[in-house]
């Protein structure tokens, strides 16, 4: 009898650890490494990716799923920081199911030329994210608008062209650069221009601190005792 019960206990515990694997697979991956990504779920049925764990990379293709004990999973989302300061990386394609990005993804990324995507929609900002939500100037740089190529599927170049944030990048288009579409001179002109609009800035910054500090310093005075 014993001995039964004994029995029946390794089985349930055994038991406990298939289901606890298998709840891996049902959502509860929490955060895993394939290839030279970092993935996490907390739970959903869908991925983030976290981090490219390569810093060295020059292209980078996120897979559509990710299969993990047994299961797949869509990866749907570019985590925040997760290509910040990957200096060289020169393309960066998608996939299909991207269809989110966090604050940071693509900071610190000057050699960037090509974001391609499989997808018709346009991917958006988790703006209601409670921690990374954020603007488009906290997931790209602004110079990405110029110098970085957005490769669409044939028939969505216009949804892009009138997307918040994509509308911005200078070419659309849904095939891969041969090299023709930048021209350098015009980037420069234009890089000549946000530099001259950003010392003006700068400038008035100074005056108005100026003037801020100047008008301090007569309230302090007019309340000093005579």
């Amino acid at each position: 009898m014993n001995r039964n019960r004994h029995i029946l206990t390794i089985l349930l515990v055994a038991l406990a650890v298939m289901t606890s694997f298998d709840g891996v697979s049902q959502g509860r991956i929490k955060r895993i490494t394939q290839g030279v990504f970092l993935y996490s779920n907390w739970d959903a049925p869908h991925l983030t990716l976290d981090t490219c764990l390569d810093m060295t990379i020059t292209e980078a293709k996120i897979p559509d799923m990710v299969t993990w004990y047994g299961r797949k999973y869509p990866v749907v989302e570019i985590g925040p920081g997760a290509f910040r300061g990957c200096r060289n990386l020169m393309v960066l394609d998608m996939g299909n199911n991207v269809g989110g990005l966090l604050k940071g993804a693509l900071l610190d990324c000057p050699n960037l030329r090509v974001i391609k995507t499989g997808r018709c929609e346009p991917p958006s900002l988790n703006n209601k994210h409670p921690f990374y939500g954020c603007t488009w100037d906290e997931v790209i740089e602004p110079y990405h608008t110029l110098t970085t190529i957005v490769v669409v599927p044939v028939g969505c170049e216009e949804a892009y062209r009138n997307a918040p944030g994509w509308k911005e990048f200078k070419i659309i288009q849904s095939h891969m650069p041969d090299g023709s579409e930048l021209r350098i001179d015009e980037i420069d002109v234009q890089i000549n221009n946000l530099e001259s609009e950003l010392r003006k800035t700068q400038e008035k910054e100074k005056q108005l601190q100026k003037e801020i500090e100047a008008l301090r310093h007569s309230r302090a005075t007019y309340h000093q005792p005579h």
